[in-house]
């Protein structure tokens, strides 16, 4: 038993290894971010800005991750309220929090912005081993299952994805094969082994994005019903029945256990902005393309993240498994003998791109119409994330297949031949291309210059490449990429060599021939991996800068805490949070409808002004409602300061200071009329309906004297207390306290969002919570005197959540231990007894591929 532990502690170490030479910058930077920290990505499909320096990382996940870590340390909990951007939201109820996925914790724990990054390392080789795994399962030699779980985890789609810092889909998509490995024991008949995937499952879920999870359940959904189907005609119908039953319960089981974080996320979903479809629009972005096809001969042949000539943006669409992996791939399909299983994995790559090609090519479209929940989610291309797990397999199946196909010498000519002419196509390509470019010269995108100024507005980035130009311009990428010449050269060496053998050792030859192509693939995915990883120091994005000092100089125009309305592009969430202020917007997804409706009015400010059209007699005042309007919604949502890069026209704030700042210039403007966080009002404006009704009311009333609310609550005769400003206290997100003296009966108003979960005591007494200026807290104070108004939250769903949560982990605990033993298992299902068949015999190419494409958008 000591040899094959030994073996797979090899496999191990070389697996470690390849991630090792990827990200050996940060092994070298230990405390660094992976970013780029120079040079600013491309984004063909954003277009109201030019990207920034940095990655979802630096934008998103890090300000959000970090936090949390500091609110866990300060309270011992989770919070359940996020009090940044957007006037608060739910913390527990974002579907991307990613608060119980179990190891964000070790993050957490570590208390360095790079931790974040050394997870998904981690993940990356978890990702591998359950490739490794998962092939051994499907009876690969130890060679081959190393091959196919390198090629998965270095792969330049999950790379790249790790590079833009999408860190939830990645840690999602690493755990694919380890559900893949659960679900075919399942198949076997292995109940304790298939009990594995409800854990699975749920961490898939738990960890950010609920994307991954929801597509692979579904793939395996549409697979567990075509083997009922099957044993259905063959008039098998226990089997078809315990099939779906057995699948149901593993399901259910999973939803159990992500209840904690699923109850409330339905819960906050009915608060949501409406019209969560995806329209032709939005699912038109982020797809594959033709002249991506160019990325299969290298990832570098539409350029970089920084110099992208394709279509949208680099990591989203890197149809590439690498060139050697792509040879290994092809030999698989030809030559191994287990053509059943080729097909279907070959199946689900093919069907796999073309749902990553979006409505043109017909799967998207169909799926997002008919599958309920599928049109949440608004990015085809991330189909290739199950595709790149096909390919790693069948990389692995064409070690196998090499390594016996030598001993076969008409095989293996024919073997030649056919390599000949592939790499006559791609010499014949490549010359064209080149040709093109020479006669059709074009240069590479540049960047945004984060040391000059930005062209802001809609237009400041485009591609303006023709087709030509991009095709020799990838052509000319091609043939300077030395990762493609390594595996072009390295190959053709090879099979050479190999043919060049003497006669008496071709049964030698092809387990030759087959490790060093295996190895030629590793290399060729550390090599392109390397090239693109890069990192960054975490103080290129943390610590002081000088829109935070002009910000903490600056004289606030209202008592108490207050809001900044700013760009990101001048001062990234990441910079606010770490210097202790509080920006109206954030870089999240994640909103609630009613408070969108006030802060979607905030978006037009910092871009150039819109002129009004001589041609339409009402362009002018128009455009002077629109900005009443914005103006009444900043006072009411506390907006003190507006950070732009130029003096602002509209709205006419006093500028109080100004610099330069990464070669952008700055301005911060102070509101004169903002309002502070918690005021009392005498009397309600009394309207109803949604915001094209209520917004143009804040036009004409006055803040201080009227909140809009859908009645009055108090009395209708009697004097009222006058405008006053209340004190506003808030060490904990989930527990406000506000303090004010009153004469006369008044309401109280609070800027922060509205929503269920909030009640509120007033001098100890439990009172309404209601809903004013669309989307606020009122508090009624019909007494008079000093009041002690206490705000606390509980999310909706959370308890239930928790309890079926506890209660689906020790029911797991109790399957997994008195499970039936695989012998009584198999019983039930009798011909489920070869691993070796799992795909083969039971999963045929349509049924497999129909389940996987599907699950991936």
């Amino acid at each position: 038993m000591t040899r094959p532990r030994a073996l797979d502690a090899l496999a191990f170490l070389v697996l470690t290894l390849l991630l090792l030479v990827i990200f050996f910058r940060l092994a070298a930077r230990p405390d660094g971010l992976i970013v780029d920290g120079e040079r600013a990505s491309l984004d063909y499909n954003q277009r109201d800005d030019p990207r920034v320096v940095g990655n979802d990382l630096t934008s998103l996940f890090l300000p959000h991750n970090a936090h949390v870590a500091a609110q866990v340390r300060r309270l011992g909990r989770v919070p359940g309220w996020d009090a940044r951007g957007f006037a608060g939201r739910p913390m527990i109820g974002n579907p991307q929090g990613g608060l119980f996925y179990p190891p964000v914790w070790l993050a957490w724990g570590a208390r360095t912005p790079s931790a974040l990054g050394w997870l998904t390392v981690g993940h990356l080789l978890l990702g591998g081993w359950g490739v490794y795994v998962l092939a051994r399962g499907l009876r690969m030699g130890r060679p081959a299952a190393t091959v196919a779980a390198g090629c998965f985890e270095a792969s330049p789609f999950l790379v790249a994805q790790t590079f833009e810092g999408h860190y939830p889909h990645v840690w999602a998509a690493c755990w694919y094969p380890w559900a893949f490995w659960a679900f075919l024991r399942l198949r076997q008949g292995d109940a304790r082994g298939a009990l594995w995937l409800p854990p699975i499952l749920a961490l898939m879920f738990l960890a950010g994005h609920p994307q991954e999870g929801y597509y692979l359940v579904f793939t395996l959904s549409v697979w567990t019903l075509y083997d009922a189907l099957r044993a259905a005609r063959s008039n098998q119908w226990r089997r078809s029945a315990v099939t779906i039953l057995a699948w149901g319960g593993l399901v259910g089981l999973s939803l159990g256990l992500v209840a904690v974080e699923l109850l409330p996320d339905m819960a906050a979903q009915a608060w949501m902005p409406r019209g969560g479809r995806v329209g032709n629009g939005t699912a038109n972005r982020y797809l594959l393309h033709v002249n991506n096809l160019w990325q299969l001969l290298s990832p570098a042949a539409l350029g970089g993240p920084a110099e992208y000539f394709g279509n949208d943006n680099y990591w989203e669409t890197v149809l590439s498994i690498g060139l050697a992996p792509l040879v290994l791939v092809m030999v698989a399909v030809a030559y191994h003998r287990d053509r059943t299983q080729t097909r279907a994995w070959l199946a689900l790559i093919l069907s796999a791109v073309v749902f990553a090609g979006g409505r043109k090519l017909g799967l998207f479209a169909v799926l997002a119409d008919l599958v309920p929940g599928m049109n949440r989610f608004r990015v085809p291309a991330r189909a290739l994330f199950l595709a790149n797990l096909g390919a790693a397999v069948l990389a692995g199946l064409g070690v196998e297949a090499l390594g016996r196909l030598a001993t076969d010498s008409e095989r293996w000519e024919r073997f030649h031949r056919q390599a000949r002419r592939g790499a006559a196509i791609v010499a014949s390509g490549l010359l064209v291309g080149l040709a093109v470019a020479w006669s059709v010269p074009a240069r590479l995108p540049t960047p945004p210059d984060p040391s000059g100024p930005y062209v802001f507005g809609r237009l400041a980035m485009r591609n303006g490449l023709g087709e030509a130009a991009r095709f020799g311009l990838a052509a000319t990428q091609v043939v300077q990429s030395g990762a493609f010449w390594f595996a072009l050269g390295g190959t053709a060496l090879a099979l050479t060599l190999a043919r060049m053998g003497r006669p008496r050792f071709a049964d030698r030859r092809g387990a030759v021939v087959a490790a060093a192509l295996g190895a030629i693939a590793l290399a060729e995915l550390g090599w392109q991996g390397a090239t693109l990883v890069k990192v960054a120091p975490a103080d290129r994005f943390l610590g002081r800068d000088p829109i935070s000092a002009a910000l903490a100089k600056a004289e606030p125009p209202v008592a108490g805490p207050f809001r900044v309305r700013t760009r990101d592009l001048l001062y990234p969430d990441l910079s606010a949070w770490s210097n202790g202020f509080e920006k109206v917007n954030i870089n999240d997804w994640f909103q609630i409808g009613h408070a969108a409706d006030l802060y979607q009015t905030l978006y037009p400010l910092l871009y150039a002004p819109l002129t009004p059209n001589a041609a339409e007699p009402m362009s002018a005042p128009a455009a002077r409602a629109h900005a009443e309007i914005r103006q009444g919604v900043l006072d009411r949502l506390g907006v003190a300061f507006l950070v732009s890069d130029r003096v602002e026209a509209e709205p006419v704030w006093r500028p109080v200071s100004s610099g330069t700042w990464r070669g952008l210039r700055f301005t911060v403007h102070a509101n004169p009329t903002v309002l502070p966080r918690a005021y009392v009002v005498p009397r309600a404006f009394p309207a109803d309906g949604d915001a094209s009704t209520l917004l143009p009311l804040f036009r004409v009333i006055d803040a201080r004297q009227a909140v809009i609310l859908p009645a009055d609550p108090l009395p209708a005769i009697g004097p009222r207390q006058a405008f006053r400003t209340a004190s506003y206290e808030s060490a904990d997100p989930d527990r406000v306290t506000v303090r004010v003296a009153t004469e006369a009966p008044g309401l109280l108003v609070i800027a922060d969002t509205w929503m269920p979960g909030w009640t509120a005591r007033v001098d100890g007494r439990p009172v309404p919570i209601l809903r004013g200026n669309l989307a606020q807290r009122v508090v009624p104070l019909p007494d008079v005197g000093t009041h002690k108004i206490v705000l606390t939250y509980s999310p909706p769903g959370f308890a239930l959540g928790l309890a079926l949560t506890g209660f689906s982990a020790l029911a797991w605990l109790v399957l997994r231990f008195v499970s039936p033993s695989v012998s009584k298992a198999k019983r039930a299902f009798p011909d489920r007894d070869r691993p070796s068949e799992i795909v083969s015999k039971q999963g045929p190419a349509r049924g497999v591929a129909i389940g996987l494409t599907a699950g991936k958008a």
